[in-house]
């Protein structure tokens, strides 16, 4: 498998089938298929992932980073790579990311653990709570945290000062502590779909066993189920460093008094600081860019003798669990319950006491709260396009992505065409990217196009950064299906648009919904890419909150709660209308 592939689950390249397989090979029809849509996906791919991740690296050495006849100048690379001030920022990025990702693998683990291999009741609902935080953005977030536990003006910290706790116990958001806390929070969801994926697929007989021999629980966890799952600890360690070190909502936020802010942030000042300088933004970029390919390729030297690890073979095994006593469960409750208030419950609580203010108080019975607040914010003509600017790529990005992500996928698993290997690699290269860095790659390459400042290089940027989750998804759809109803299909007569329409789409429904959601959760709430590609006149609600946060936190908290509300009602819109359960009832 792919250092990519290993990294987030999807199937390695396809090698050529072998004869003795009991594979049929290739048919001519299918040669015929594959020829007419391998070269337009390769384009599309040139355009989406290969196209922005070259320009950025070229561009940091360009004169002109818009201009590629302008010449070599290597100033701005030098200075990135060779400062002590920028190696320096450099090496305190590494270890902020490190920081934040071992903290979330620790605590994604043990929320994955408790919920996949403890038998206990309500395990429905201590996934909500694990996963609770995804739906929030990050910087929104970190705004609600600010009017809870700035220091001295914090809401929490005043009724701690009123209750006399040490100020050394209170809080303090505006802080190195504080921004790694709401990272932390916020990224634990993805530690948790890494990591309790594996723990779903392993061999419960072992832990069993374990047990009968006398060890106890902790030390079957630590010596039986944590070294199994081990390859996908760290790529979730991996995948939260390389967020870590794009994110730069919530340093930039957070850290406005003078605490640390990482290269990330740069690149963010030079893009649209005082003064804009597009060399020195490309030249951090490809700084980042390499630094994220170093830790890749020392992921994949890490696992790459993990095959003794391996517990689950072809003769399958029962899912078990197991069993705890009443103390132990009580633990995992009260634990996972606190995460669950302090992720998600706490801050969207505060949002919307936020967002129903016209102004911030030291307390709450000062806000004044009423809903006329909410509705004055929300009700402007900005609020109403960027909505459905918003609403527009939701619906848009997953549905480019999923075909783009379904054509792949069918050339590498079905047709086997040439170079379909190195195109799965390809489209799930942007997970280890910096979402920063493609939306600066995006804005590089299409800079001189009428797409730029427009509706559609926005899509452009999010489709770029969403395709590896509909490869990844569609392609575990695809190995549940076996292809020989395909061929049945084929064998009567259907053509193969046919087959694929009417058999394999139907049969994947599944994991097409599953895509089409994470999708437009990720397109709803991401600023990374939004914040590089917009102007006023497509502006889109994670931005709009992002230019309120610095100056309206009330309006900012309004606009995240808006956000969250068009996301869960766009979920259930589709349920109803994609039914991922019809496959059952037929």
């Amino acid at each position: 498998m792919s250092a990519v592939g290993d990294l987030t689950g999807a199937p390695a390249p396809a090698p050529a089938a072998p004869r003795d397989s009991g594979a049929p090979p290739a048919a001519p029809a299918a040669s015929r298929s594959g020829l007419a849509l391998l070269p337009l996906t390769w384009a599309a791919l040139a355009v989406l992932v290969l196209g922005p991740v070259l320009y950025v690296v070229v561009a940091s050495v360009l004169s002109q980073p818009t201009d590629l006849g302008s010449g070599f100048d290597f100033s701005a690379a030098r200075e990135v790579f060779t400062t002590a001030h920028m190696l320096r920022l450099l090496g305190e990025t590494i270890v902020f990311a490190l920081v934040v990702a071992a903290l979330t693998t620790v605590i994604g683990t043990a929320l994955a653990w408790s919920t996949t291999r403890l038998q206990m009741r309500g395990s429905r609902v201590r996934e909500v709570l694990c996963i609770g935080s995804l739906f929030v953005a990050p910087f929104v977030t970190a705004v609600a945290w600010i009017w809870l536990a700035t220091p001295q003006t914090g809401v929490l910290n005043r009724y701690l000062h009123d209750a006399h706790v040490p100020g050394w116990l209170q809080p303090d958001v505006l802080s190195v502590g504080g921004m790694v806390f709401v990272l932390v929070t916020h990224f634990v969801p993805y530690s948790y779909f890494f990591v309790s994926a594996a723990m779903r697929g392993m061999d419960p007989t072992l832990e069993e066993a374990s047990l009968v021999n006398g060890r106890n629980l902790l030390s079957t966890t630590l010596r039986i189920s944590l070294p199994m799952i081990r390859p996908a600890i760290l790529s979730s360690a991996l995948f939260v460093a390389i967020l870590s070190m794009g994110e730069f909502t919530v340093p930039s936020i957070l850290g406005q008094g003078g605490a640390f802010q990482p290269l990330s942030v740069e690149v963010y000042k030079a893009l649209y600081g005082d003064v804009q300088d597009i060399p020195l933004g490309a030249s951090i970029s490809a700084e980042l860019l390499i630094t994220c390919l170093v830790g890749l390729y020392l992921y994949q030297r890490t696992v790459r003798s993990s095959g003794r690890y391996v517990s689950v073979g072809g003769r399958g095994h029962r899912d078990g669990r197991i069993r705890v006593r009443r103390g132990t469960a009580a633990v995992v409750w009260v634990l996972t319950a606190g995460y669950g208030l302090v992720a998600f419950v706490i801050p969207f609580a505060a949002l919307v006491l936020m967002s129903l203010s016209k102004y911030l108080a030291p307390s709450i019975g000062d806000m004044h709260l009423s809903f006329a607040n909410l509705w004055n914010t929300i009700d402007t003509g900005e609020i109403r396009t960027a909505t459905l600017h918003s609403v527009i790529l939701a619906v848009v990005v997953p549905v480019v992505c999923i075909a783009i992500g379904l054509a792949v996928v069918y050339l590498s698993d079905r047709l086997r065409m040439p170079t379909s290997g190195a195109m799965v690699y390809i489209a799930t290269a942007p997970l280890a990217l910096p979402g920063l860095v493609m939306g600066m790659g995006v804005l590089l390459l299409f800079i001189r196009t009428p797409l730029y400042l427009t509706l559609p290089i926005i899509a452009i940027g999010l489709v770029s950064i969403s395709l590896t989750h509909a490869v990844r998804l569609i392609s575990n759809g695809f190995h549940q299906i076996d292809p020989t109803l395909e061929e049945a299909s084929l064998v009567c007569g259907a053509s193969r648009l046919r087959t694929v329409w009417s058999v394999l789409l139907p049969l994947i429904r599944p994991s097409v919904f599953s895509a089409f959601t994470l999708i437009f959760v990720l397109a709803l709430r991401e600023l990374n890419v939004a914040v590089v590609l917009y102007s006023p006149d497509s502006n889109v609600l994670s931005v709009v909150a992002w230019n309120y946060s610095e100056s309206a936190l009330t309006k900012a908290a309004a606009v995240g709660v808006l956000q969250v509300v068009v996301m869960f009602v766009g979920m259930g819109i589709l349920r109803l209308v994609l039914n991922p359960d019809r496959k059952k009832a037929s």
